[in-house]
């Protein structure tokens, strides 16, 4: 069963979010990203997907705020963003984080992966790969090379990683859908699981996720964040999609 991740972007100790990872095209959604995931977990979830966009830019980070949510609050932390060495993992794994998403890292540096996947187990160890089409961005986005996203999932698994983060990079923030099939397409290239990010607009592109990991069970879940921000869906009701 595919689960739903909403998400808390952290920049500035505010929760915002960003139009295909624009730092130019930010939304601030609410002062306290703490009283948010507290919020979502009263709806029913049991899942939060944090990203610590400071970290991520390389300005900083906000990590003290993803260790109160892992600590504060009920839910399971799967949190990214400028996770770049054996410290970082460390640090965020052993104050109650659920799963890492490591993404410019883990393409560059795949032994590192291999190593906390030793210390830590596949399943805690998650890879992000964020792309526009197949070709993988790192650097907060900032940066593509001729990183291809199916080799890219090939490599992770290889290195013992269970779960990607597949985004589209120009969905995200968008509303205009998630691009769930290239997400099948990666799922069945590299046998991995993989949760669906990017362009999520209602809860009929939940319903269209929740049906594809039934046809295809290496779905294992979907982010939604500008449109629970926006109004579009109600968190208890979508969580009963993925009852």
């Amino acid at each position: 069963m595919a689960d739903l991740y909403p998400a808390i972007d952290i920049r500035g100790g505010r929760c915002v979010r960003l139009s295909q990872g624009r730092t130019d095209r930010e939304t601030v959604y609410d002062a306290d990203p703490l009283e948010v995931a507290r919020g979502f977990a009263r709806a029913g979830a049991l899942w939060v997907h944090v990203v610590d966009l400071d970290a991520a830019f390389g300005e900083g980070n906000n990590r003290e705020l993803v260790r109160r949510i892992a600590g504060e609050t009920a839910l399971h932390v799967q949190t990214g963003g400028g996770i770049r060495d054996a410290a970082d993992i460390d640090d965020l794994l052993g104050a109650g984080v659920e799963r890492v998403v490591i993404g410019t890292a883990a393409v560059e540096e795949p032994e590192m992966i291999e190593e906390a996947v030793g210390q830590w187990g596949g399943a805690r160890i998650a890879a992000g790969l964020d792309a526009r089409g197949r070709s993988v961005a790192v650097r907060g986005w900032r940066e593509e090379g001729d990183i291809d996203l199916h080799e890219a999932a090939v490599a992770m698994v290889a290195a013992g990683v269970t779960t990607v983060i597949h985004t589209d990079i120009d969905r995200d923030g968008m509303l205009g859908g998630p691009n769930v099939a290239a997400s099948r397409e990666l799922a069945a290239a590299a046998d991995v699981r993989v949760v669906v990010s990017g362009g999520v607009s209602g809860t009929a592109d939940l319903r269209a996720v929740a049906e594809a990991a039934v046809e295809e069970p290496r779905i294992a879940g979907v982010i939604v964040g500008k449109a629970l921000y926006e109004g579009r869906i109600d968190l208890e009701e979508a969580l009963e999609i993925f009852v």
